[in-house]
């Protein structure tokens, strides 16, 4: 049972991990021809970020 548990969540674990578009592009960043993206991604997250933040708010209002 324990094999079983562990083999599953191996293969979980490695078709997230190539598959889900945040680990794809961290992956694309993280190499050396992508250090030149990772002012311009930082800087998408703040707006991202803010809209979250404001969508919560949004959220407790009403």
């Amino acid at each position: 049972m324990f094999r079983s548990i562990w083999i599953a969540s191996a293969h979980t674990r490695d078709f997230l991990r190539r598959y889900m578009p945040t680990n794809v592009a961290l992956d694309a960043i993280r190499t050396r021809p992508g250090l030149k993206w990772g002012v311009p991604a930082m800087l998408v997250a703040i707006p991202y970020l803010y809209a979250a933040s404001f969508v919560t708010v949004l959220g407790r209002v009403s």
